[in-house]
C-alpha cells in the first residue's frame, strides 16, 4: 500500500512538475528578457529627461544666485550640481559609452559643470569680467545640452517603437503557446488525478480545506483524523501539530506586541516629562541678572534660545527630526551655556553642511553635548572646550563630540561601552550627577534609539585618555 501511493505521487508530481517547470521557466526567461529591455529603455528615458531638467535648473539657480547673491540659491545650485553629476555617472552605466554622440554628450555635461563652478568661483571673488564670460558659456552649453538631449530622446523613441512592435509580436506568440501548453497540462493532470484519487482524495480535501481556513486567518478547528495507515496519516499529524504551533505563536506575538506598545508609550511619556527644573532655574537666573545689567538685547536673545530648546524638547519624540534641526538646538544650548560661563568655556563647531539633511531620531545631540559638558569640562575655571565635528567619510556620516576634560581610563571606557550596548546591567552610570541637564535623557537611551532607528549596533565609538579628554563618535549610514 505504501509503495503504491508513493509511486503514484512520484509519477504525478514528476510529470506535472517537469511540465509546469519547463513552461514556467520558458515564460519566465522570455518575460524577464522583455521586461529587462523595457526597464532599460524606460530608465534611459527618465535619465535623459532628468538631465534635461537638471541642466535647466542649474542655469536658473545660478542666474538667481548672481542676481540676489542669497545662500539659498547657492544651496539649490549645489544640489542641482550634485544631481547632474549623479545622472552623468548613471549615464555611463546604462548607455553605450563607445557611441561618439554619447561621448560628446557627456563632455558637454563636464563642460557645463566646469563652467558653472567657475562662474560661482569668480562671482564670489567679484571678478565681473570672468564670471560673465563663464556664465555666458554656461548658457551656451546648456542650450546645446538640452538640444542634444531632445535629439537623443527622439532617437530612443524611434528605437522604442521598433521594440514595442517586436514585443507585441512575441506576446501574441506566447499567448498561443501558453494556451496550448495549459490545455495539455490540464488534460494530463486530469488523467493523473483520476488515476491516483481513490483513497487519498478525502484526506487531501480535508487538508486543503483546513489550509484555506488558515490562509484566511482562522486557526481554530478540530484535528484532522486519517484512518489509513500511510504517508497521509503522518502528513495530517504534522499539519495538526503545525496549526497548534501557529495558534501558540500568534498568541505569544499578540502578548509581546501589546507589551512593546505599552513600554514604548511609557518611554515616550517619560522622556517628555524629564525636563530638569535645575537647568531651567540656572538659565532663568542668568536671564534675570542680564536684564538687570543691560538694556535687554542679549536677554531677549537668551529667552529666544530657551524657548527654542523647550519647544523642540517637548515635541513629538515618535517622529524623526533632521540632523540640521539637532545642530540648531545644540547651537542654542551652546549660546545659553556660553552666556552662563563666559570665557571659561569655548564651543567650537566644524560642520559639513551637506551632511545635515539626513533623518535622525529626536533629541540625540543635545544629551550628548550635555554629557560632555557635565562630566568633562563643567568644573574647569578656564580653557574648557567642547567641539562638535560633523563630516562624511566612506558612505557614512560621523558626528564627533570632543572635549578636553579629564577623560577616562580603559576600564571605565570599556564598562561605559558595555552599559550603553546593554551588555552590562551595572547601573552606576545611570546615577551619575545630573546637574545642569535640560533633557534628563541618558546616553544609553540615546544610543539605543539610534540603534533601533538605523537597525544596526555599531553606532558608537569612544576615544578617551586620562587628562586628555574624550571623543564620543556616532557613525550614521547615509541611507537609513
Amino acid at each position: 500500500m505504501l509503495f503504491r501511493i508513493r509511486s503514484k505521487l512520484l509519477l504525478y508530481f514528476i510529470v506535472l512538475v517537469v511540465l509546469l517547470t519547463s513552461v514556467g521557466f520558458f515564460f519566465y526567461k522570455s518575460s524577464e528578457k522583455l521586461m529587462s529591455e523595457y526597464d532599460k529603455g524606460f530608465e534611459r528615458f527618465l535619465l535623459l529627461n532628468d538631465i534635461y531638467q537638471t541642466s535647466n535648473l542649474i542655469t536658473q539657480t545660478l542666474h538667481a544666485y548672481i542676481l540676489d547673491k542669497e545662500d539659498r540659491y547657492l544651496d539649490d545650485y549645489l544640489k542641482a550640481n550634485i544631481r547632474l553629476i549623479k545622472d552623468q555617472s548613471d549615464l555611463n552605466k546604462t548607455m553605450n559609452t563607445n557611441d561618439i554622440t554619447l561621448i560628446n554628450y557627456k563632455n558637454m555635461i563636464d563642460s557645463l559643470l566646469h563652467e558653472s563652478d567657475e562662474t560661482v568661483d569668480y562671482f564670489q571673488k567679484d571678478d565681473i569680467n570672468q564670471y560673465s564670460n563663464h556664465y555666458n558659456e554656461v548658457l551656451k552649453i546648456a542650450d546645446f545640452l538640452q538640444e542634444s538631449t531632445l535629439a537623443l530622446l527622439n532617437n530612443k523613441l524611434t528605437d522604442y517603437q521598433k521594440f514595442y512592435n517586436q514585443m507585441e509580436s512575441e506576446n501574441y506568440y506566447y499567448k498561443l503557446m501558453s494556451l496550448f501548453l495549459l490545455a495539455a497540462a490540464f488534460f494530463l493532470s486530469t488523467l493523473l488525478a483520476f488515476w491516483i484519487s481513490g483513497g487519498i482524495t478525502k484526506p487531501i480535501s480535508m487538508l486543503s480545506e483546513a489550509a484555506k481556513q488558515i490562509s484566511k486567518g482562522n486557526l481554530s478547528g478540530n484535528d484532522i483524523k486519517v484512518k489509513t495507515n500511510d504517508e497521509l496519516r503522518l502528513l495530517a499529524a504534522t499539519f495538526n501539530q503545525m496549526r497548534r504551533n501557529l495558534r501558540r505563536l500568534v498568541k505569544e506575538i499578540k502578548h509581546k506586541s501589546e507589551l512593546d506598545k505599552l513600554l514604548k508609550e511609557l518611554e515616550l511619556k517619560s522622556l517628555q516629562n524629564q525636563i530638569n527644573p535645575h537647568f531651567l532655574f540656572n538659565t532663568l537666573n542668568t536671564v534675570s541678572k542680564m536684564a538687570y545689567l543691560e538694556n535687554a538685547e542679549q536677554t531677549s536673545r537668551l529667552i529666544v534660545a530657551i524657548a527654542a530648546m523647550l519647544r523642540y524638547n517637548l515635541g513629538d519624540l515618535d517622529k524623526p527630526s533632521t540632523l540640521r534641526d539637532e545642530v540648531r538646538i545644540v547651537q542654542e544650548y551652546f549660546y545659553i551655556q556660553q552666556t552662563r560661563f563666559g570665557e571659561r568655556i569655548q564651543f567650537v563647531t566644524e560642520i559639513q553642511d551637506d551632511c545635515l539633511d539626513i533623518e535622525i531620531p529626536r533629541l540625540i545631540l543635545q544629551p550628548l553635548i550635555e554629557n560632555a559638558f557635565i562630566h568633562g569640562v563643567e568644573s574647569y575655571e578656564e580653557n574648557a572646550e567642547i567641539r562638535l565635528h560633523i563630516y562624511r567619510k566612506e558612505n557614512q556620516i560621523f558626528i564627533e563630540i570632543i572635549d578636553n576634560g579629564d577623560g577616562m581610563d580603559e576600564m571605565t571606557k570599556k564598562r561605559l561601552l558595555q552599559y550603553m550596548e546593554g551588555v552590562s546591567e551595572n547601573d552606576e552610570f545611570e546615577h551619575e550627577k545630573s546637574k545642569g541637564h535640560s533633557t534628563g535623557i541618558g546616553v544609553r537611551n540615546v544610543v539605543r534609539r539610534m540603534q533601533l532607528f538605523y537597525h544596526r549596533n555599531n553606532i558608537i565609538e569612544i576615544d578617551s585618555e586620562l587628562k586628555k579628554g574624550t571623543n564620543f563618535r556616532l557613525k550614521i549610514p547615509e541611507v537609513a
